[in-house]
């Protein structure tokens, strides 16, 4: 009986999740081993010597293996491993040898020489264990796979932290661009795939979570997930339709195992501090650009001080009176993230429930955010042939959140007084300017509240009956609601006010959401032949409706945003109700002979209710073949390749991201005056198009899966090519029309790629073991045709042959030295000082055909994470490479103020003793806004490499923590975004070039616990 747990034991740890399974030849070896795997003993009485050995077993993972066949190498005298790993053996002393097995891992001989305690970590045997990938509607083992799909397991989603589980994507799945561009809590994250496809419509992947669509921002429990895929190529994703368009990304969350209760305690504790981040001018400093724009318009000659600062700035000169407005707006933040996960279960039902609590102190004083999340889960075996199952996941967010103060610290003058002499807030510091207010008077208490609460329950149950041996049926329903509001009061006194009228309103939105699908597979085995079937059909509807209601000039302060109706001007009421309804019918079939050749092919259909009537409905199909050339004879007995597959395959995808009344036209709201009275009508303002349809992507795809030595080099590489036409865009109608465009189907994006991804065990010895993951990704987009043979819209910055995002202006190549007056005047009535920019078209003279395009998409991208394990320890660097795009620097352009009327950026400058060719005069002639060409100063090449992760751990000896009846314990420590390197000074470039709510560094300690 004993035997038997230990064999049922061993299997369920292959089992896990539904994450590992063993194909069915290794299933069936799996059985004869343990079942033969007995405890055979010689009897030591004829032995002239006789060695005692113990020691443990454990998967590479450090999981205690059970069950594991120990034998005397050329005997019958053996030992197996019991529950815990462990094992004891009795051998002859001499020159033994020690053949450790267990099924789904490689044999290990191990020379005894005369030890008396040996431990083995035995590694995994990828060619005996079939890894499972989730696929639309449904699962598949990886080698079956004919599409290009990444799967990311648990381990690696929990390896640093991270509040939402998609950036742990970030370098580590190619394909995928990812980018943190703001560092204020709650902050969600950019992510494209495969390039972006629209230009109007949304360019984010579908993001499901058990199936059902959930949005990119993920507010679940990391440890609650236990895989994500990443389908990348068009055959893959043509299952989901119109929703597929922009690649689809799938989370599955964990389900509960039979068996033992495991309860599991994860919690970190993060000290942020700001990243990169570049300061001001300082009080000299400005003093002295002042004086240079001064001297610039008084034939260059300095300005007496007396004659351009006022009486009180020229004692604040005198006194050094100056400010550092930054060290007052950043403070350290400080995360907390608390999470408990319990699992456990029968045979008949098993149950999953987790809660998890964080709260994020931002940079900014006030600035916080708190998230409570729960979810449980429940699966029942009613019979033999019908399971149930029921999921619901809760989440309650409360954020105080900040409005930008960083604007007004950077341009107020450093020569100020923050706080009046009895301590309280000098709300106007800066001498002379009442235009520039105190950038902490927003800290006031009772002057700004800006509250969300936002409340979402997102539940999903299904039915799965067998009803034969090869055909199943599962019928799932999702419902997601979403409860959310914002409340705002901002007092005269604030920086949104500048000591004008308060202002107070509150933004109401509830949410709702259903997704019912029915789904039929087949599968069969006949010799060498196995197919797969799939039918199903599927429903959405969304409901959104939101109410708004403001005001200025509230009668108290006290009330904050909960009596409007105080307010005695500016009174606005709004209201409005978006409605979708989304019907589709699939199919896919899956073909595989004798284990070599697999050919697939898929078809969906999908109605859509944004549409006119006689184009609702499209047609997307895919097919897909692969070689598993591993199969062929002549590499079955290769110790050089041990995977080897080519993949290919085409797809068509749609996408109707419009708004859903498009098509009908639409009304604008007009006021008129009668006498002394208002009132309101209403007038065609949006042309109506029925024969409005679909945007659609034709993707092809080729890969290769390899694996060399043991599968020590493992990976795949996959080129793509993908077409989208008939682009949602606006054409231009004539004046006379009295519209002023019409959305139509035009226009065409192009996107080519290559993707890699390599992983390496580069050393794997008895205490130290080194892998390396490595990604890498190259994507060129390109618009191919704009509307009716338009090939510039210069308005939105749509270019043929150009990526989708750009920057179109001059190009600055420098800056007009002395010596060069006659060809700046002649260049566009420059002098000296001023920016040269440079002459594009060759025409001598500076014109709009000078303009030129900077392209804010990556070159490529890359990430390498290197992970190290020395006996208890663990050590892992992760470094990450964005390259080739261009970013919109605040800091060089707008911040820049050459005109001294407000602070600036502390540049270089050019003045006749400084001829440099960065940054042009000041200048007092010029506003704070208008300086000549003075946007082109803020095109910067943003390409940077980040050690975005180190992080080392620690595994307490399981000998010590048994003690007190815990299983595992894991203390460690994460240095996040701590080491960025890029051609941009104390500024870290993932953030996109704006300067508010800049990038944090992280210093983190953690500690997970399993009972």
């Amino acid at each position: 009986m004993f035997k038997k747990l230990q064999s049922a034991s061993a299997l369920g740890l292959l089992l896990v999740s539904g994450l590992t399974v063993t194909t069915n030849q290794a299933l069936a070896r799996s059985d004869a081993k343990m079942s033969g795997t007995l405890t055979v003993r010689q009897s030591a009485s004829h032995l002239k010597a006789a060695l005692d050995i113990s020691g443990k077993v454990t998967g590479d993972n450090g999981e205690e293996l059970p069950g594991v066949s120990i034998l005397l190498k050329g005997t019958t005298t053996g030992a197996t491993t019991d529950i815990n790993g462990t094992f004891k053996l009795t051998i002859p002393e001499g020159n033994a040898i020690l053949v450790f097995s267990y099924v789904g891992y490689i044999s290990q001989e191990i020379q005894v020489s005369n030890r008396s305690i040996i431990d083995v970590k035995l590694q995994v045997d990828t060619k005996a264990l079939e890894e499972i990938v989730v696929v639309g509607y449904g699962t598949m083992k990886k080698s079956d796979v004919t599409g290009a799909i990444t799967s990311v397991k648990a381990k690696d989603i929990t390896a640093i932290p991270t509040t939402n589980a998609l950036r742990s994507l970030q370098g580590k799945v190619s394909g995928v661009d990812i980018t943190q561009t703001s560092g204020q809590p709650g902050a969600n994250i950019n992510i494209v795939l495969r390039g972006n496809r629209s230009l109007k419509a949304d360019n984010k992947p579908l993001v499901l979570v058990d199936g059902i669509p959930y949005g990119s921002f993920i507010d679940i429990n990391p440890t609650d997930i236990a895989s994500i895929e990443v389908l990348k190529d068009v055959a893959s994703t043509a299952i989901y339709g119109t929703r597929g368009a922009n690649g689809v990304i799938i989370i599955t969350t964990k389900k509960g195992v039979a068996g033992k209760s495991s309860l599991s305690v994860n919690s970190y504790v993060s000290m942020n501090k700001k990243a990169l981040y570049p300061r001001m001018m300082n009080g000299e400093e400005y003093a002295q650009q002042k004086r240079e724009a001064y001297r610039t318009t008084n034939g260059d000659v300095y300005r007496k001080d007396e004659d351009i600062f006022q009486v009180t700035e020229l004692q604040y000169i005198k006194d050094r009176q100056f400010e550092d407005w930054q060290s007052y707006i950043f403070h350290n933040g400080l995360m907390q993230n608390y999470e408990v996960n319990l699992t456990g279960g029968s045979e008949k039902t098993t149950f999953a429930t987790s809660f998890g609590y964080q709260k994020d102190k931002g940079l900014l004083l006030n600035d916080v955010y708190r998230r409570l999340n729960g979810k449980i889960s429940v699966d029942h075996k009613l019979n033999s042939r019908i399971r149930v199952g029921l999921s619901a996941i809760y989440s309650y967010k409360n954020q105080d959140k900040r409005d930008n103060p960083l604007n007004m610290a950077n341009k107020i003058l450093p020569i100020a007084k923050a706080f009046n002499d009895d301590g309280t807030l000098n709300l106007n510091p800066a001498p002379g300017y009442s235009a520039q207010f105190n950038p902490l008077a927003d800290e006031q208490p009772g002057v700004f509240v800006n509250n969300i609460r936002d409340k979402r329950l997102f539940a999903t149950a299904y039915l799965d009956v067998k009803v034969t041996k090869d055909l199943f049926l599962k019928s799932m329903i999702g419902l997601d609601n979403t409860d959310y509001r914002r409340g705002y009061y901002k007092g005269y006194n604030t920086i949104a006010n500048v000591g004008r009228n308060s202002v107070s309103g509150v933004e109401i939105n509830n949410g709702f959401n259903y997704t019912w699908e029915n789904t039929l597979n087949y599968n069969k085995t006949v010799g060498i032949h196995q197919i797969q079937g799939l039918l199903g059909t599927s429903s959405l509807g969304t409901n959104f409706e939101e109410y708004t209601s403001s005001g200025n000039n509230q009668a108290s302060p006290i009330t904050s945003f909960h009596d409007l109706n105080s307010n005695t001007i500016s009174k606005v009421i709004g209201s409005k109700l978006r409605q979708t309804r989304i019907a589709s019918f699939f199919g896919r079939v899956n073909y595989k002979l004798n284990n070599k050749y697999i050919f697939q092919a898929s078809l969906r259909t999908d109605g859509s209710s944004v549409l006119a009537k006689g184009n609702k409905w499209g047609y997307f199909p895919s097919a897909s073949a692969a070689w598993r050339i591993i199969e062929e004879p002549f590499l079955q007995n290769s110790e050089v390749v041990n995977d080897l597959k080519v993949r290919v395959s085409w797809g068509k995808s749609g996408n109707a991201a419009i708004d859903p009344y498009a098509t009908l036209g639409g009304l604008g709201l007009s006021a008129y005056a009668f006498g002394t009275s208002a009132a309101f009508g209403y007038a065609p303002n949006v042309v109506e198009n029925p024969a409005l349809t679909w945007e659609t992507t034709g993707t092809w795809n080729a890969g290769l899966d390899f694996g060399f030595f043991q599968n020590k080099i493992s990976g795949n590489i996959d080129v793509y090519k993908s077409l989208t036409k008939d682009l949602l865009l606006p054409s231009l109608l004539p004046t006379h029309s009295g519209y002023p465009d019409i959305l139509k189907n035009v226009g065409q994006v192009q996107n080519r790629g290559i993707e890699l991804s390599v992983t390496t065990q580069n050393l794997n010895a008895k205490s130290f073991n080194w892998s390396t993951d490595f990604t890498f990704t190259l994507n060129r987009e390109k618009i191919v045709a704009l509307n009716d043979g338009v090939t510039r819209n210069e308005a939105n910055s749509w270019f043929v042959g150009e990526p989708t995002k750009v920057f179109y202006n001059y190009k600055k190549i420098g800056i007009w030295q002395l010596g060069e007056e006659e060809a700046a005047k002649n260049f566009g009535s420059n002098k000296p000082g001023d920016v040269k920019v440079a002459d594009m078209n060759g025409n001598g003279v500076v014109d709009p055909g000078d303009r030129t395009t900077f392209s804010q998409v990556p070159k490529f991208s890359l990430g390498v994470n290197n992970h190290f394990e020395y006996k208890n320890f663990d050590v892992s660097v992760f470094v990450f490479a964005r390259v080739g795009q261009f970013i919109n620097y605040e800091y060089n352009a707008s911040a820049y103020k050459p005109s001294a009327l407000e602070n600036s950026s502390n540049v270089d400058y050019w003045t006749p003793e400084n001829p440099t060719n960065a940054f042009p005069r000041p200048n007092s002639s010029y506003s704070t806004t208008n300086y000549l060409y003075q946007s082109t100063l803020g095109y910067v090449d943003g390409s940077f490499l980040k050690i975005r992760d180190v992080s080392l751990g620690y595994n307490i000896p399981s000998a010590v923590v048994k003690r007190i009846g815990i299983g595992r314990v894991r203390v460690y420590g994460t240095l996040q975004n701590y080491f960025t390197f890029s051609k941009i000074k104390d500024y870290d470039p993932e953030r996109g070039g704006d300067l508010s709510f800049p990038l944090v560094k992280q210093m983190i300690f953690g500690v997970n616990i399993d009972f």
